[in-house]
């Protein structure tokens, strides 16, 4: 069993990844805590509640954190050409009834370390910058209560997508991210090498509708949305949902395969700032301390997102 804090800015990926995990097994999920990346802070926040109410989720909470990157602003308007205005375009979602938790989401991460008995996953899937200050502030016995970080972010053999070889969360935040790449904690990458072969065909969101129920159509009408912007930006005629693959990965680790190497991460010339270094054929002469995505079984993780989907119907 897993006990999971999924630190997210939802995002359509972002809120299938929380829809996902909070259907499976083998996890526990301990809070949400969200990071300006895809929307503005208010809006993720905001959606991270009112995508758990509209699915009937009860007794996670919701802890707001980090606005604004470590040390700049947020990347032009966030995800905005990408997830909407709101950071979660398409389907008609109701407004939260519910609130944010007081606790900030670093006060919440750290406290949940120092009090529990059992490992804690940290599940990031959008910028670093809370997983970073945590870090930071953690002593050593804080950091030994993390069993590993997964991390959606980066790319090493694929094209980024937002230069050449940048991805969004590691760009929006690489001074965080080269901070958790050095933490010494186990970490787990999934990066655009997969998450852009793990893609959703036009015959796999009609599977999801076909489900009916609440929660698939609304994934469903998600993947529209979502599948529509990467037309209009990348020329995609295809869905990947990257920030699923954190969750999914948990799950059935069989379904993604992973190189140890060490990485690190630009963050000083303005050309490569969150470029991600990996020494892919060992001639750095460090010690690896990431594991990074190599290849993926798209098959297996599109039939485990329509066979969690529809455990919401039950």
């Amino acid at each position: 069993m897993y006990n999971v804090i999924l630190d997210c800015d939802p995002g359509h990926d972002d809120a299938i990844a929380l829809l996902l995990a909070c259907k499976a097994d083998n996890i526990k999920m301990l809070g949400v805590t969200t990071v300006a990346g895809n929307s503005y802070i208010e809006n993720v926040t905001n959606n991270a509640i009112r995508v758990m109410e509209y699915a009937g989720i009860e007794g996670i909470g919701v802890y707001e954190g980090c606005g604004r990157p470590m040390f700049n602003d947020l990347y032009r308007d966030t995800g905005i050409s990408i997830h909407g205005a709101d950071g979660l375009g398409g389907p008609e979602i109701p407004k939260a009834v519910g609130k944010k938790q007081k606790e900030h989401a670093v006060e919440f991460m750290l406290r949940t370390l120092r009090e529990t008995e059992e490992k804690v996953t940290i599940v990031a899937v959008g910028p670093l910058t809370n997983v970073a200050i945590t870090l930071m502030l953690a002593t050593p016995e804080d950091k030994a209560k993390i069993d590993r970080i997964v991390i959606m972010g980066g790319s090493v053999y694929t094209e980024g997508n937002v230069l050449s070889a940048q991805e969004f969360n590691i760009y929006q935040d690489p001074e965080a991210a080269r901070i958790v790449m050095q933490s010494g904690c186990e970490i787990y990458l999934n990066t655009l090498d997969i998450s852009m072969k793990a893609l959703f065909h036009p015959e796999d969101k009609e599977r999801l509708r076909a489900l009916g129920g609440k929660v698939p159509t609304l994934v469903a009408e998600l993947l529209d949305f979502f599948g529509a912007t990467h037309v209009e930006t990348f020329g995609l005629d295809v869905t990947p949902i990257h920030d699923a693959l954190c969750t999914g990965f948990l799950i059935d680790p069989s379904f993604i395969e992973f190189q140890h190497t060490y990485v690190d991460i630009a963050t000083a010339d303005k050309l490569t700032r969150g470029e991600i270094v990996a020494d892919i054929w060992g001639l750095f002469d460090k010690e690896p301390n990431c594991y990074i995505s190599t290849k993926v079984d798209r098959e297996k993780f599109v039939d485990m997102i329509i066979e969690h989907m529809a455990k919401y119907n039950d």
